[in-house]
C-alpha cells in the first residue's frame, strides 16, 4: 500500500534576545549586534548603543581658517591673522599652517615665526645682516682662530651662538656657515683661519637661515622637520627653535640628513620616545640622543597617505593615521590596518584627534563622500556619526576643539541647542538559517529623552521598506511591535528618528517553514 508521505516540522519558533550592541560594519555578512549602517550614534553606553551627545556651541565662525592648535590657549589661523586666545598676536600669510610648540613657544610654518605664550614676544625664525659700511677681519690676538669681525650692526640681528652663513667675502675661506662664538651689536667672533687682518667696503651678507620644512614636530627639546623638495630631514640646536645650521661637533649641534627613499613626506610625530617621519610606502624612525649618534631606520610599510597628515593622533599610547586604503595603528612594531569594518576605500584626506580615549576621524574618500567616525578602543568598534567634515582637529583643556568645512570653531560634545537626527540599520538578518521564515513579534527596549521619537521600519528580502511603527517619548520602556506576518529569507531593520534614544536591547520571534521528509 502506498503511504503519503510524513511532513516534520522545523522548530515551530525560536526566541533570538539581542542585549548587547557592538558599531558598524559594512562587510558582506556581519553579525546580528552590528550594524551595516548607522548615523549620528555612540558606543559611550555599551551594551547599549545610545544617541551621541550634542556638540558644542559654535564659539566663532571663521571666514578663512588656515590651522588650529592648542598650547596654554586656543590658536588659530584666520586669513592673514594668527590670534592666540582670541587675540592677534601676529600677521601671516593667506596660506594653510603648519603649527606646533616649544617650551612656551609656538613654531609657525611656512611663515618662520615663533610667538612666545608666556612673554608674548613675536621674533621672525630667520635673520638677515647685510653691509652698509666698512668690515674689517682680524684675529684677536696673533696666531688665534677666533676672529673678530667688526661692522657697523653686524651682531645686532644675532645671538651668541647661532649658526650663520655668510656670503660675499673677499676671501672665498669665510663664505660659509660659522657659530657666533661671541657679540656686541658692532661685532661678531668667528671660527676661522686668518694670519692678517682685512677689509671690504661692501658686499657681505649674514644670514640665519631657517630650511622651508613640509612638516614640524617637537621631541626631547629639538624641533624636527622634513622638506620633500630637498629629500632631507632636519633637528633645530638643541632648546633653539632658531637655530638649524650650528654644527660644532657638540651635542647641542643641529641636525640634518639626506633620505633616498621614493615619493614625498606626508606627515611626522613623536611617539614612543622616536620621531617617525611618514611617506606613503615608508616610515622613517630616528634612533639615538644626539646628532653624533642619531641613525635614519627606514621601513617599508603602509605610511601616512597624502593629505592625511591631519590624521595622526595619540590614543592610549596607540598611534593613529590613514592611509591610502584605511586605518592603521601602529605600536612600536608594525602597523596594523583596523578599517575593514568601514569596507575597502581609498581616504583622499582627513583629520584626526582624541577624545575620551576615542579616536575621531573625519575623512573624504574616493568617491568625494565626507564621513565622521569614532572608533572605540576598549571595544574594537567603528562608530559613524554624520557628514561632518573637519578640517582641523586640536586637543586642549580637556576638550577636542575642530573646525568644520563651514569655518564654524567648536567642541565634539557640549551642550548646542541641537536635536540630533540618528539611524539605525541592520545588515540581512537570517537568524541562521536560509530557509523561508516568519518574524511574529519584535520587541525593543528603548529609553527616550524628552521629545525624542523613533521610526522602526523593516524589510523583506529586496521589496520596499515598511513602517512598524513610530515611538514616542511617552513611550518610554519596552515597545512591542505588532509584525503582520511574511515569509521571507531575511529582512533587515531600521530604526531611526530624532532626540537623544537609547536601543538596550533587541527581542524577536521567529516561526520557521514548514519541510518535507
Amino acid at each position: 500500500m502506498r503511504r503519503l508521505p510524513v511532513l516534520t516540522m522545523s522548530p515551530r519558533e525560536s526566541e533570538i534576545r539581542i542585549t548587547s550592541f557592538l558599531g558598524i560594519n559594512k562587510g558582506t555578512v556581519i553579525r546580528d549586534n552590528e550594524f551595516a549602517d548607522m548615523k549620528n550614534m555612540s558606543s559611550e553606553c555599551y551594551p547599549a548603543i545610545a544617541t551621541r551627545k550634542k556638540r558644542g556651541k559654535i564659539q566663532k565662525t571663521i571666514e578663512k581658517p588656515h590651522g588650529l592648535y592648542y598650547k596654554n590657549g586656543l590658536v588659530t589661523a584666520e586669513g592673514t591673522g594668527l590670534y592666540y586666545n582670541g587675540e592677534k598676536v601676529a600677521d601671516v600669510s593667506d596660506t594653510d599652517k603648519v603649527i606646533t610648540a616649544m617650551g612656551a613657544c609656538l613654531i609657525v610654518f611656512p611663515d618662520k615665526i615663533v610667538y612666545n605664550t608666556d612673554s608674548k614676544k613675536l621674533e621672525p625664525l630667520e635673520a638677515t645682516w647685510s653691509q652698509s659700511s666698512k668690515a674689517k677681519f682680524e684675529p684677536i690676538v696673533t696666531g688665534s682662530t677666533m676672529i673678530k669681525v667688526s661692522c657697523t650692526g653686524i651682531g645686532k640681528a644675532f645671538e651668541k651662538f647661532d649658526g650663520v652663513e655668510m656670503t660675499g667675502c673677499t676671501k672665498e675661506g669665510f663664505n660659509k656657515t660659522f657659530v657666533i662664538q661671541d657679540k656686541e651689536e658692532d661685532y661678531i667672533l668667528l671660527i676661522g683661519d686668518l694670519t692678517e687682518p682685512f677689509e671690504q667696503n661692501t658686499g657681505i651678507t649674514i644670514k640665519r637661515k631657517v630650511p622651508d620644512m613640509d612638516f614640524l614636530c617637537e621631541h626631547d627639546n629639538r624641533l624636527w622637520g622634513c622638506s620633500s623638495q630637498n629629500h632631507e630631514i632636519y633637528a633645530s640646536k638643541l632648546g633653539d627653535p632658531k637655530n638649524w645650521n650650528a654644527f660644532e661637533g657638540i651635542s647641542t649641534d643641529s641636525y640634518a640628513a639626506t633620505i633616498g627613499s621614493d615619493g614625498d613626506f606626508t606627515g611626522c610625530v613623536s611617539y614612543l620616545g622616536y620621531v617617525m617621519f611618514f611617506k606613503e610606502q615608508a616610515v622613517h624612525k630616528i634612533y639615538g640622543s644626539k646628532p653624533s649618534n642619531y641613525q635614519v631606520v627606514t621601513t617599508g610599510v603602509q605610511g601616512v597617505a597624502a593629505n592625511c597628515s591631519k590624521t595622526i593622533a595619540i590614543v592610549n599610547e596607540t598611534l593613529f593615521y590613514a592611509t591610502r586604503s584605511g586605518v592603521c595603528i601602529f605600536n612600536g612594531a608594525q602597523p596594523e590596518r583596523i578599517s575593514d569594518a568601514l569596507g575597502d576605500n581609498v581616504y583622499m584626506e582627513g583629520a584626526g584627534g582624541e577624545y575620551d580615549n576615542r579616536y575621531y576621524l573625519s575623512v573624504k574618500d574616493k568617491n568625494g563622500i565626507d564621513t565622521m567616525y569614532v572608533y572605540d578602543m576598549k571595544l574594537g568598534v567603528w562608530i559613524k556619526e554624520d557628514d561632518t567634515r573637519i578640517q582641523y582637529f586640536t586637543k586642549g583643556n580637556g576638550e577636542l576643539y575642530c573646525i568644520n568645512h563651514k569655518g564654524e570653531l567648536f567642541t565634539v560634545t557640549g551642550d548646542r541647542d541641537e536635536r540630533v537626527e540618528w539611524e539605525l540599520e541592520t545588515g540581512e538578518l537570517t537568524e541562521g538559517s536560509l530557509e523561508h521564515k516568519v518574524l511574529k513579534r519584535l520587541i525593543l527596549h528603548m529609553e527616550l529623552e524628552e521629545r525624542a521619537e523613533a521610526d522602526i521600519w523593516i524589510k523583506y528580502d529586496s521589496e520596499d521598506w515598511i513602517l512598524l511603527k513610530t515611538i514616542h517619548r511617552e513611550q518610554y520602556g519596552s515597545q512591542k511591535i505588532q509584525i503582520i506576518p511574511r515569509r521571507s529569507q531575511s529582512y533587515r531593520l531600521r530604526i531611526c528618528g530624532g532626540g537623544r534614544v537609547k536601543l538596550i536591547g533587541i527581542e524577536k520571534v521567529v516561526g520557521y517553514s514548514t519541510k518535507m521528509r
